[in-house]
């Protein structure tokens, strides 16, 4: 009796039908067979060890293929279904996140997972979303910091984050419960809420703040994911969301003689929460900048002069800030 290999058109698995039994039955669920059955060029489960092989050695496009070629057989394959989506997760690059890509396929991963797996699944395609959120917005942040003098640098990595919230809003709906994504969203709002501090190509201090509207668009992100986050654990505090600071009011610290000083602290707190929130605040304080470190130097070690300043400049500053309630 000779056999030849087939793909079972019921349950789809690789089987062994016998060439003089004209009507055989699948050894797994017993549906009826034919002899005209196709001979699979390799077998699905040899596809899936392959395809986790490759992942397993940091190659996801070969794992990408194998898991398409499963589901041209089988489109019905939660596993191939899962792998897929995290090869496409972990072929991310900067130009290209494919993390939404990732999240279809592991929707159908869900989809197609037999009752008694479905929960496990939607598990492990939380988990691994994480992941791989984390990985691309750690490559992401460290691009932006390279080229952080270029306004589109900055401009660009608000959108790669937004896309990464999106998706991380997306699974939180899958599993509420889990804490690793809500903690992973306050993360991402807290980072761009608090902006970028840098210096340019002529040592200015500078910084990347949100505008007004997209800062209160990403608060109420944050505080949503926060306030999820204490409904499962009632001690958890949001942490404290701070925006970077530039250097030192320059001329103000050398008035003062002392960074820490009261009216030096009031000043940065007027130019964060006053002058920087206006149109023309930005502007206003990069070209602050670009001349007050000299003027800083020359007065700092001079008391006339730095007494002088501080009648002239600083004192009406205080008196301003004050009135604004500016604590």
């Amino acid at each position: 009796m000779s056999f030849k290999s087939a793909v079972c058109s019921s349950c789809r698995r690789e089987i062994q039908i016998p060439s003089d039994i004209p009507s055989p039955t699948c050894p797994y669920c017993e549906a009826v067979q034919s002899q005209d059955a196709t001979t699979p060029s390799a077998s699905i489960a040899n596809l899936l060890g392959l395809a986790g092989t490759a992942l397993a050695g940091s190659n996801p496009q070969e794992a990408f293929d194998y898991y398409n070629r499963v589901l041209e057989v089988d489109p019905t394959s939660s596993e191939a279904w899962f792998g897929k989506g995290k090869a496409a997760g972990w072929q991310s690059t900067l130009g290209h996140i494919r993390v939404p890509e990732m999240l279809v396929a592991f929707n159908h991963a869900i989809a197609t997972a037999p009752d008694s797996a479905k929960q496990q699944t939607i598990s492990l395609a939380v988990n691994e979303t994480n992941r791989v959120a984390t990985a691309v917005y750690q490559m992401a942040r460290k691009h932006m910091l390279e080229l952080v003098s270029l306004q589109k640098t900055w401009t660009k990595y608000l959108e790669q984050v937004s896309q990464l919230l999106d998706c991380l809003e997306t699974v939180s709906q899958w599993l509420p419960s889990n804490p690793t994504t809500l903690e992973n969203i306050v993360h991402l709002c807290k980072d761009n809420i608090q902006g970028v501090t840098y210096r340019d190509f002529g040592n200015h201090p500078r910084a990347w703040y949100l505008s007004p509207q997209y800062e209160s668009a990403m608060r109420a992100r944050m505080d949503a994911a926060a306030g999820r986050l204490r409904a499962l654990d009632p001690v958890y505090a949001a942490p404290e969301v701070q925006k970077k600071q530039m250097d030192a009011c320059f001329l103000v610290t050398a008035a003062m003689g002392d960074f820490h000083h009261p009216t030096v602290t009031l000043m940065r707190k007027f130019r964060d929460e006053r002058i920087l929130t206006q149109w023309w605040g930005p502007s206003f304080v990069n070209s602050y900048y670009r001349f007050s470190p000299g003027l800083a130097g020359l007065i700092q070690d001079r008391p006339l002069m730095r007494k002088g300043t501080y009648l002239l400049i600083v004192a009406p500053l205080t008196w301003l800030a004050r009135r604004l309630q500016i604590r």
